[in-house]
């Protein structure tokens, strides 16, 4: 019953934001490709009622609260980052370093609660127990910083961040399952099922966009289930498609500087390199997709 409520009030609270928030407006980079440039006058934020709703249905405990209030936090970010866009109406919100320090902050945060739910930051190495306490911090901060930076950087295409999201959260559904972790398990339904009526809104052609509020959150989301379930190899295997959309922004860059303006892909991430080459919105999804459902089997064989 809680969950058929809660995707009701999505149904609800999404058609409801699209119809009165309409002045909440992407703006497209001038730089970008020409053909996102339509997409302009979007409403975006949406990721706002994903990152709130679920919070009303969650059975807490220790790991779910601390997990519910780090990505709070890092969609709080987010939603800054997106109004400013939307009050300056220009794809510039936060500068790059004041998001990082505010990542770096919250990640901070996040490594206390961690420390006081008396959660173990030890590792096996050759039959050796080593507690890696404060570097265990570091660790965390890497995931975390990474994670959401990764995410923001692959929604950049009609419903796929989301979709892959979704795939995603399949698989720390298994995780949770095999490790008995119901309150996580539930949890992540609870985001899946917003999640899943706000995809089928940013679905080419989108009526809506999650924005910077939407992708930090995700981001953030599945990279604390992977440390409050012990599982950051499992997520590096899974989320090897973020990974790869990051290093293609990475070596462009430094490709781009080392050579004096050439480039390896025509465009980065690599979702708009592939936009470039001709492929349209939905064959961008559908091979993101596919790779992502091997990557999911592939950590089912592995990881039992």
């Amino acid at each position: 019953m809680r969950l058929l409520i809660l995707a009701l009030c999505s149904v609800f609270l999404y058609t409801f934001y699209i119809r009165f928030f309409k002045r909440i407006q992407q703006y497209e980079r001038e730089e970008g490709l020409i053909s996102h440039r339509s997409k302009t006058g979007t409403i975006t934020m949406g990721g706002i009622i994903f990152v709130i709703l679920p919070l009303f249905f969650i059975f807490y405990d220790l790991k779910t609260m601390n997990i519910a209030l780090t990505i709070f936090l890092y969609g709080c970010l987010g939603f800054v980052d997106d109004l400013l866009i939307t009050l300056k109406h220009n794809n510039k919100g936060i500068s790059p370093t004041v998001k990082l320090i505010l990542q770096i902050g919250i990640a901070g945060i996040s490594f206390v609660l961690f420390l006081e739910s008396n959660m173990s930051t030890k590792i096996d190495l050759f039959g050796y127990s080593l507690d890696i306490r404060w570097i265990y911090g570091l660790l965390m901060l890497g995931i975390l910083t990474s994670s959401t930076n990764a995410f923001n950087l692959t929604d950049g295409v009609d419903g796929l961040c989301s979709g892959l999201s979704l795939l995603l959260s399949l698989g720390f559904l298994y995780i949770s399952y095999q490790k008995k972790e119901w309150s996580i398990f539930y949890m992540i339904i609870c985001i899946m099922i917003p999640l899943f009526i706000f995809w089928c809104l940013n679905y080419p052609k989108a009526f809506l966009f999650m924005g910077d509020t939407g992708s930090l959150f995700l981001g953030a989301f599945y990279a604390m289930l992977a440390l409050y379930l012990n599982a950051i190899v499992p997520f590096i295997l899974m989320g090897a498609l973020f990974i790869f959309e990051t290093l293609s922004v990475i070596l462009q860059v430094w490709y781009y500087k080392r050579t004096n303006g050439k480039r390896i892909f025509k465009m980065a991430p690599f979702h708009h390199h592939l936009e470039a080459c001709g492929y349209s919105e939905l064959k961008v999804d559908f091979i993101f997709y596919g790779i992502q459902i091997l990557l999911i089997v592939l950590m089912v064989l592995f990881y039992r």
